[in-house]
C-alpha cells in the first residue's frame, strides 16, 4: 500500500466521521417536548375559579431542546395496548381538548420553559384509561412525545 492509498483512507474514514457527526449534531438541535399528565388533581386558591372544584388532570409540556416552538393543541390517544403505540397504529379512541383550562393556546414556548393546562377528568376518561394505554400529545413543529398518564 502506498502513502497515496493511507492517505486517501484517512481521508475516506475523516470524511465519513465528520459527516455522521453533523448529521448526529442536526438531530440534536431544535425543539424537544416532553409531555406529562397527573391525574386526580384539584384546584385550590385562586385556580378555583377557573377549574372549578372538581377533579382534574394537569398536564405539563416542557420544551427541553434549544430552540422554541409553538403549542397550538392538546390531543388524548387511547391504545388498547402499548405495543400498538410503539408500531404506530391508529388509536382506538382519540380526544381533542379545545381549552385547556388556564393554559392559553396557541402558546410559544422557547427552551427551558413550560406550560401548563387541565382538563376535566370526567368518568367516561376515568373508564377509557382503565381499559387502555393512554398518551396525550401536542402537536407542533419538532419532536413529539409521550407519557403514560394514569
Amino acid at each position: 500500500m502506498s502513502k497515496t492509498d493511507i492517505a486517501a483512507w484517512i481521508g475516506a474514514v475523516t470524511g465519513t466521521l465528520v459527516l455522521i457527526w453533523d448529521v448526529y449534531k442536526w438531530m440534536q438541535t431544535g425543539p424537544k417536548v416532553k409531555v406529562s399528565a397527573a391525574p386526580n388533581m384539584v384546584a385550590y386558591g385562586s385556580a378555583v375559579t377557573i377549574l372549578g372544584n372538581k377533579e382534574n388532570i394537569m398536564v405539563e409540556v416542557t420544551n427541553t431542546g434549544d430552540g422554541k416552538t409553538t403549542i397550538t393543541h392538546l390531543v388524548g390517544f387511547f391504545y388498547t395496548s402499548r405495543l400498538r403505540k410503539w408500531l404506530h397504529r391508529k388509536p382506538d379512541r382519540t380526544m381533542f381538548v379545545p381549552d385547556p383550562g388556564s393554559g392559553q393556546l396557541p402558546h410559544l414556548i422557547h427552551s427551558g420553559e413550560r406550560w401548563i393546562g387541565a382538563m376535566d377528568q370526567s368518568a367516561d376518561l376515568i373508564k377509557m384509561s382503565n381499559e387502555c394505554w393512554c398518551a396525550f400529545k401536542t402537536t407542533q413543529p419538532c419532536a413529539l412525545n409521550f407519557t403514560q398518564a394514569f
